[in-house]
Order: structure tokens, then C-alpha cells, then sequence
């Protein structure tokens, strides 16, 4: 049986460079082979409202568009390879993220892509697919981010079967990090007994710390907590309340997915 590998989902060319970089360091700490794919998508890959459609002209156009990110990709790959001496598979698929993950169920370890909201049209259900449809754990990098990635991990600690699944999955990632901090917003500081009983035996160094919301959203406050505490990474358990009501309801996992600027590790 084929080992299992990293996959970075390169979605566009948006975020690929710093999504392969991250996935480098992840594939060296963990002794895991890394695997690429991109999917050129079609118009039936993106949502329109019942008043609109595309012309013949406006999918010509999508084509090309379409074309031409994998070209351009191809060449942010060969760079990658030349600069990192790292190599790794291209996987070029045609139809959409969400369909294709499931190639990938049960071959890949965890996936690699860059934050969705950044995306061009027809490429912004990758995060979702990996989430959800084939429940991946999953590292999410803002296109931004030009940091370190893993030395100094926060966790946003709430004590649900999503984080417990992050804790687990990215359980190697926390036993070689400098520093972990968790942090649990508007909770009284015995929950962090919890935090301390499942961290214990990964990260004995980590720290822990309750900070008061004061009023503010979670998700800004665990934002602000990890800019002042330096993380390079901020691990999470996605959509404890339901995939659907976080995505209506704007919970804090989709408004950490729409606002974080450093990379968040995620499992739902």
C-alpha cells in the first residue's frame, strides 16, 4: 500500500508559493512525501443566482483563464523545485476541488491550500471539500504570509471533538514546536485543565492562558492574542456547532477562515 503523503491543493497561483513553502517544512518535520494538484474548473463549478449565466465569449474566457493559471503554475512548481531541491507529483484534474478531493480520501494525510476567500471564481470550495467532504485535516495559509511556519503554535482551546481531532492529527507538528500557548476566550481558567491533561504529553513546555473577550468576537481576540504572542500557527477545530450554521450564522470558524493573516490548522 502506497504511503500516505501531504497534499497541496494549489487552487490558483494565489497563495502557491507560500503554500509549498509551508508544505516543505511540514513534509521534512513529519517524514511525509508531498503530493500537487490543481483543477482546471468549468463553468459548472461556479454558483451563479438564477438571473445570471455566462455568454459563449465569458466561458472562451474562463477556459483560458483556466489555461493559463495551470502554465503559470507549472512554472511557480519548476521554481519550487529548483530553489527547495524538493520534488513531488502534479496531479492536474478538470471539473472542481470538491469532486476531486475524493481521490484523495484516503491516500492523503493532511492538505495544503491557500485561504479561500482570495481565490478566483470556481476555486473558492477547495477549503470546504477538504473539511468537509472529505474530512482532511487541513493548513490554511493566507496568500500573505511570509513568516516561519510552526515554531511557535497557539491553539484556540475549546474542549470539542473537533479540536480533540486537530490535536491528534497535528499532534507531530505541536511535539517539535519551540513554544505552545493555549488560549481559551471567555472561559473561566479551569478549563485549561483540559488543555493541560491533552497537551501534556506532546508539548510539556506549552503554556496556557484565558483571556477575557470583552466584548469583542472570538475570533478577533484569538487573532490578537496570536499576533502578540508571535504564532506562526494557529490550530483550531472547525465548525464544532455544524458546518451549515457556522457558514450562516458567520461562527468563529468562518470568521477566522475570512480574517486570519497567519496559517490556521484545522480539523472538523
Amino acid at each position: 500500500m502506497e504511503s500516505k503523503f501531504i497534499l497541496v491543493l494549489l487552487a490558483s497561483t494565489t497563495g502557491a508559493t507560500q503554500c509549498l513553502r509551508i508544505a516543505s517544512v511540514m513534509s521534512e518535520r513529519l517524514g511525509q512525501k508531498l503530493r500537487l494538484a490543481h483543477v482546471e474548473v468549468g463553468p459548472r463549478s461556479i454558483v451563479f443566482t438564477p438571473q445570471e449565466h455566462l455568454s459563449e465569449d465569458e466561458v472562451e474566457q474562463l477556459a483560458d483563464r483556466e489555461r493559463l493559471e495551470t502554465e503559470k503554475l507549472h512554472g511557480i512548481v519548476s521554481e519550487w523545485t529548483r530553489a527547495s531541491g524538493m520534488s513531488a507529483e502534479f496531479d492536474l484534474y478538470k471539473g472542481d476541488e470538491w469532486r476531486v478531493m475524493r481521490h484523495y480520501r484516503k491516500t492523503a494525510s493532511m492538505v495544503v491550500l491557500a485561504a479561500p476567500y482570495a481565490q478566483p471564481p470556481g476555486h473558492r470550495e477547495a477549503l470546504r471539500a477538504a473539511l468537509v467532504r472529505t474530512r482532511h485535516p487541513v493548513v490554511m495559509v493566507p496568500p500573505a504570509w511570509e513568516g516561519g511556519f510552526g515554531r511557535r503554535l497557539m491553539i484556540g482551546w475549546w474542549d470539542v471533538p473537533p479540536l480533540r481531532r486537530a490535536l491528534g492529527a497535528f499532534q507531530p507538528l505541536l511535539a517539535t514546536a519551540e513554544q505552545v500557548e493555549a488560549v481559551t476566550v471567555s472561559q473561566d481558567e479551569s478549563v485549561l485543565e483540559g488543555a493541560r491533561a491533552a497537551l501534556a504529553p506532546v508539548a510539556a513546555v506549552a503554556s496556557y492562558r484565558a483571556v477575557a473577550s470583552e466584548g469583542r468576537r472570538t475570533a478577533e481576540v484569538l487573532l490578537d492574542a496570536a499576533t502578540a504572542y508571535g504564532a506562526d500557527g494557529l490550530l483550531m477545530g472547525a465548525f464544532r456547532r455544524g458546518e451549515i450554521l457556522n457558514w450562516l450564522a458567520r461562527g468563529t470558524s468562518t470568521q477566522l477562515i475570512q480574517s486570519s493573516s497567519l496559517p490556521l490548522l484545522m480539523h472538523s
